[in-house]
């Protein structure tokens, strides 16, 4: 076989080889591994047809251009392998299967150095380099000289393999270092990567993470205390204090339930008592909408429990107002409570003078978004009607499965039943935007029921009328908060006249 037959040959084995691998690469295309090492594989494919088609031209295996395809081709083999030993070995079966977090830049460490040795043999093997030592000397003072100009990138790798080896942090935490807070999202030979609450990525060298303080807030648990401080007048006991700002915080959206909030007194400063609130969560990454809901409800719950938030004032402006300008907001508050009670079905029997002497001892207040004016299953013996806003009314079954039945808006009212029975809750109710509600208690309706004798039967009747409108409307499919079937009337009258108090002859 002449030179021209064997080069024919060898191309032909060349490109034999090539579709065979482009094959089994293409029939494994959906497999993770040949996806990120088909570069390396088919570049040590092409280096392998290339030796090929010169051993085939005849071109002796000591001609230097056989030596650097050898060495190429070796070189790109090996890291080929590599790249399959990082997916199969770190990936699956020691992160995968074992849980085992190996940090990234180690695995980059191990296979440098093995491409070293590959390359020393490929040195000893291939270009006959006998004797070492010499090219080890050589290097080391290459080395020396290398590592004195870049002692700064050496630094910080140097750094790098401390961090991820005593792992103070990975991949995913809430940290805090040379001043920056943000989410850790790479690690790699030079930099720490933290991405901001405004989505701004922070480059951080290794080096001076390492030397900084460092504070984790997702390990060794995501449980963090926050402190809120809230500063009440002087005139405010501290006990009765803390138990409201203690319930303000215990029902913000975040806040652990356990351990539960605690309040402590922090000083006495010039103008209030402060309080140092704290809680807990355990949603690092939610903070300032946690924060916001605590702030504000903390507000909420103090302006409803007529505590009082001291300010000091700098600018004097003066009022001119009339000597009855407070009996004048009294009276415009009076009936506005009053025309809110008067549309109501339950209260129809009462006359309009009984009405005003209700509303009377009624009161006014505000919740946020997400609060809870009343819970299932509590006792309770008021009235809320709902002058602005929207409040929705949840139902707890006895799976524990919460459904919402209804959404109740301007207007209309709900706790009918305990003002005039104390009856439990029979539904929670959340307020869905702001609202602002009247609340009619037990004592503001007693003053009115007790000096008519009339007026309990008159409000029974009433009572039952809506309890069977609401029940005919849960039979039609429609829901109502509180759907029940309606005693009778009789039993109805016996409970209100027992809850207040009044005899059946009376």
């Amino acid at each position: 076989m002449n030179i021209s037959q064997e080069l024919l040959v060898s191309i032909a084995e060349a490109v034999g080889l090539g579709l065979g691998v482009a094959l089994i690469v293409w029939l494994l295309r959906d497999f993770a591994p040949v996806r990120r090492v088909r570069v390396s594989v088919l570049l040590a494919v092409l280096t392998g047809g290339l030796y090929l088609v010169l051993e085939g031209a005849g071109v002796p295996g000591e001609a230097a251009a056989v030596k650097i395809v050898v060495a190429a081709g070796g070189m790109l083999a090996a890291n080929a392998v590599l790249q399959l030993l990082d997916l199969l070995l770190w990936d699956y079966l020691v992160s995968q299967r074992r849980h085992v977090d190996v940090p990234r830049l180690l695995v980059d460490l191990f296979n440098f150095v093995a491409l070293i040795g590959v390359a020393l043999v490929i040195l000893n093997q291939v270009f006959g380099v006998k004797d070492l030592s010499a090219l080890l000397v050589t290097s080391t003072v290459v080395s020396a000289v290398i590592g004195l100009s870049l002692q700064d990138l050496l630094g910080n790798v140097i750094a790098g393999i401390a961090l991820q080896l005593e792992r103070p942090f990975t991949v995913g935490d809430w940290v805090h270092v040379s001043g920056q807070e943000g989410q850790v999202v790479q690690m790699n030979w030079r930099t720490l990567t933290l991405r901001t609450r405004d989505n701004h990525n922070v480059f951080l060298p290794n080096a001076n993470a390492a030397k900084q303080d460092i504070v984790n807030y997702s390990r060794p648990t995501p449980l963090q205390m926050l402190h809120a401080e809230v500063g009440l007048a002087y005139r405010h006991a501290p006990g009765e204090a803390k138990a409201v700002l203690a319930h303000a915080v215990a029902g913000a959206e975040g806040v652990r339930a356990d351990p539960p909030p605690e309040v402590l007194v922090k000083d006495y400063g010039e103008y209030a008592i402060h309080y140092d609130v704290r809680y807990w969560i355990t949603d690092y990454a939610r903070l300032p909408q946690i924060q916001d809901a605590v702030m504000t409800r903390l507000w909420y719950e103090v302006r409803r429990a007529g505590l009082t938030i001291p300010f000091p004032t700098r600018d004097i402006t003066m009022h001119t107002l009339p000597e009855d300008h407070e009996a004048r907001a009294q009276e415009q508050l009076r009936r506005e409570v009053f025309a809110a009670l008067r549309l109501l079905s339950v209260f129809a029997p009462l006359t309009d003078v009984e009405i005003e002497q209700l509303g009377r001892g009624a009161a006014l207040q505000r919740y946020t978004a997400g609060e809870v004016l009343v819970r299932q299953g509590d006792p309770g013996d008021s009235l809320f009607v709902i002058k602005a806003g929207r409040v929705r009314v949840d139902v707890r079954s006895e799976s524990g499965q919460v459904s919402t039945v209804a959404t109740l808006g301007e207007d209309e009212f709900f706790g009918e039943m305990s003002l005039l029975t104390g009856e439990p809750r029979s539904a929670s109710v959340v307020a869905e935007t702001e609202a602002v509600v009247v609340v009619v208690d037990k004592p503001d309706l007693a003053t009115v029921i007790t000096t008519d004798t009339r007026i309990p039967e008159a409000l029974s009747v009433a009572l039952e009328a809506r309890m069977r409108n609401a029940a005919e409307r849960a039979a039609a499919g429609v829901a109502a908060p509180g759907d029940r079937r309606p005693p009778q009337q009789a039993a109805l009258l016996g409970r209100i006249r027992r809850f207040f108090g009044i005899g059946a002859g009376g």
